[in-house]
């Protein structure tokens, strides 16, 4: 039977606009492209792990209007459980990513609906998250909602995976008293360097951050992944590194979400963490070379691929 992994957490519209460069102050640009995009950390998390294989479920909020109905659509198209998405009538979110001809971005982000997910809605979806294998969590919505989630998912024996992206939440605030609450961190490099204050931009300063991380109270691990490097793990027995595929970069948005969904997968099926590595930094590598979050996703058969190519 296929795992099965709950997602709380963030369902956001995007508005991409492709620029010739990044405006300077003062300055208008017309984009040389435009297109509409179903995003969101935690829609993305849990589109990447229903299509690498994973029964999925998510908890969260859209408007009570198009763009909502869009994720609707989506997620029965997808085959993701939809019962605990409740519409708003703040509106469904919306970022604004903007891409420069390098596929550097910039998001500019219009929160909404995200910021109104509630331990009341987490305590409605409660039959779905006792049951699952894996929860995936991200800081886009408030964080009282995501520990409450871990709380409840945790007591039932799934593997609490924690994204803080993004890296707003100060250290203290995300682990208070070095409580912990989440069996896997990942954050990537600007992320890692935003929680410890130090520097990350190899391997070497990868394994310090993660020395840090941990011992903050991650129960299990942090994985610390370095863009084009590739991905770097630390747990109090192990380390273990995967080097990256390399691609063509067309639009990074999304690689992230890619690499947690996939790793969700992968550890759910209790594979190995140098294979559970692999796994995910191919399907954040399939996913920089497609514009676009959604489209960008990517399938199991696509991931294989990729790694025995």
């Amino acid at each position: 039977m296929p795992p099965h992994i709950a997602v709380v957490g963030s369902l956001v519209t995007d508005l991409v606009v492709w620029l010739p460069h990044f405006p300077r102050q003062g300055e208008t640009l017309h984009p040389h492209r435009f297109e509409i995009f179903a995003g969101g950390k935690g829609f993305n998390q849990a589109v990447t792990a229903r299509r690498c294989g994973a029964v999925v479920s998510l908890v969260g909020r859209v408007g009570d209007d198009s763009f909502g109905q869009m994720f609707f659509d989506l997620l029965e198209r997808e085959g993701i459980d939809p019962r605990f998405v409740t519409r708003d009538p703040i509106g469904t979110s919306l970022g604004i990513p903007m891409i420069d001809p390098h596929g550097d971005n910039s998001i500019i982000g219009i929160p909404r609906a995200n910021t109104r997910l509630s331990p009341v809605d987490v305590d409605a979806a409660r039959p779905t998250l006792t049951q699952a294998k894996v929860l995936l969590l991200q800081l886009e919505v408030p964080l009282e909602t995501s520990q409450y989630a871990a709380h409840l998912a945790g007591e039932s024996g799934a593997t609490v995976i924690l994204n803080p992206a993004p890296a707003h939440t100060p250290v203290d605030a995300l682990f208070p008293k070095r409580e912990p609450w989440v069996d896997w961190l990942t954050p990537n490099g600007v992320e890692a360097e935003m929680l410890t204050g130090r520097p990350v931009a190899d391997v070497d300063s990868a394994r310090q951050a993660a020395q840090v991380l941990l011992s903050l109270g991650v129960r299990q691990g942090v994985i610390i992944t370095l863009g084009a490097l590739g991905s770097f793990a630390f747990t109090r027995q192990v380390e273990a590194f995967a080097p990256a595929f390399p691609v063509q970069p067309v639009d990074p948005t999304g690689a992230g979400d890619a690499f947690n969904g996939a790793f969700a997968v992968a550890l759910a099926e209790g594979q190995p963490l140098e294979h559970a590595l692999r796994f995910a930094n191919a399907a954040g590598a399939l996913c920089v070379t497609v514009a676009g979050a959604e489209p960008s996703l990517p399938r199991r058969v696509d991931v294989e691929r990729m790694m025995n190519s």
